[in-house]
């Protein structure tokens, strides 16, 4: 006689990624640059929302995310221009931005940033998003 299986898909999502956190979001092509969207995760980690200020809320299904990082300040000045507005600086920005890098297939990418207020909650979110979709992390 075999033995029953349970199989039980959800992981474990902290709370803190479920209720969100604000950070400022660019794109790099086509430009693109909100500050303080608050970005949140579905209670079973399979889409990533943001929403910011005055815009519709988007979404990102993380079934297509091939892999999170925390990344490197940005060289481009309307970038760059646009964080000294806001009223951040690029030594603020060191350790403070989360690449995500999605697509359909590893040919037509894109890559959306997040910029944490302070490197901790910025490599905290990056290692609980890379604990969550494991075999999408490279």
């Amino acid at each position: 006689m075999t033995k029953s299986y349970e199989f039980n898909w959800q992981k474990h999502l902290p709370e803190f990624m479920q209720e969100g956190a604000s950070f400022d979001r660019f794109d790099e092509d086509p430009y693109i640059f909100e500050p303080n969207c608050q970005m949140k995760v579905d209670e079973y980690g399979f889409f990533i929302t943001w929403k910011s200020e005055g815009k519709e809320g988007q979404v990102l299904e993380c079934s297509l995310i091939n892999s999170i990082r925390v990344g490197a300040v940005p060289k481009d000045p309307k970038i760059l221009s646009s964080f000294e507005a806001s009223g951040k600086t690029e030594a603020d920005l060191e350790g403070c931005i989360i690449c995500i890098c999605s697509g359909t297939d590893l040919v037509n990418l894109s890559f959306m940033f997040m910029v944490a207020e302070s490197p901790d909650t910025a490599r905290v979110h990056a290692h609980i998003y890379c604990i969550s979709k494991p075999y999408y992390i490279f």
